[in-house]
């Protein structure tokens, strides 16, 4: 099956092949989804106020689910430049992070919260220690740094805001590594001119 976050309202809708051939919304309110992935068999959406939820598609009568018990920290709250990304982690526990950018659409820090399983309650976490994380528009995983020769601790990301840029731009690009050791953001890829598309799209079994 496939989940997408679609339109100008960024909404949430999925895919089954099997079922009515037909995307379905989810049973939700009107919200600004940032992000969204496949995880313990689960779909978990996060939106522009930090909001998590969590549904099950798994069902006779579809798909059921909604807001998760877990209170939104207080700094994610909605606020320009600032996006959110949920990642699955390796112990079972949610991984959010809130990724501030500046006026010029550059990052330049990011929070990272800790949903432990069967947890309710978000706790601020400082340190990835062993692993990294990278992020994108389309698909966001935790990896261990032997899987592309780095060390830990860090958080590789792609362009958050590429809807904003113009299609032929050529400078000014958001990708890099941010360093949670010491705050630091170093930029790649600076000088490389891309084609854009926007979409945000996960897959699953």
């Amino acid at each position: 099956m496939a989940v997408i976050i679609y339109g100008y309202g960024c909404n949430l809708a999925y895919y089954k092949p099997n079922d009515d051939k037909r995307w379905l919304e989810f049973p939700t309110r009107k919200s600004n989804f940032h992000d969204v992935i496949f995880f313990g068999k689960r779909i978990y959406a996060i939106d522009d106020h930090g909001q998590l939820y969590e549904f099950d598609t798994n069902t006779e009568s579809g798909s059921v689910g909604g807001i998760h018990e877990a209170k939104p920290p207080s700094n994610t709250l909605f606020g320009s430049y600032k996006l959110k990304y949920v990642v699955g982690c390796d112990n079972g526990s949610l991984l959010m992070l809130v990724r501030y950018v500046t006026f010029a659409l550059h990052t330049y820090k990011f929070d990272i919260f800790e949903l432990k399983k069967n947890a309710k309650e978000w706790s601020r976490l400082y340190s990835l220690e062993t692993y990294i994380l990278i992020i994108g528009l389309n698909s966001s995983v935790q990896i261990l740094p032997a899987s592309i020769q780095s060390k830990g601790n860090q958080i590789y990301f792609t362009e958050g805001y590429i809807e904003l840029r113009p299609s032929d731009y050529a400078v000014t690009h958001d990708i890099g590594i941010f360093n949670l050791d010491d705050g630091s953001c170093q930029r790649l890829l600076s000088d490389a001119t891309f084609c854009t598309a926007l979409f945000a799209v996960g897959l699953g079994e």
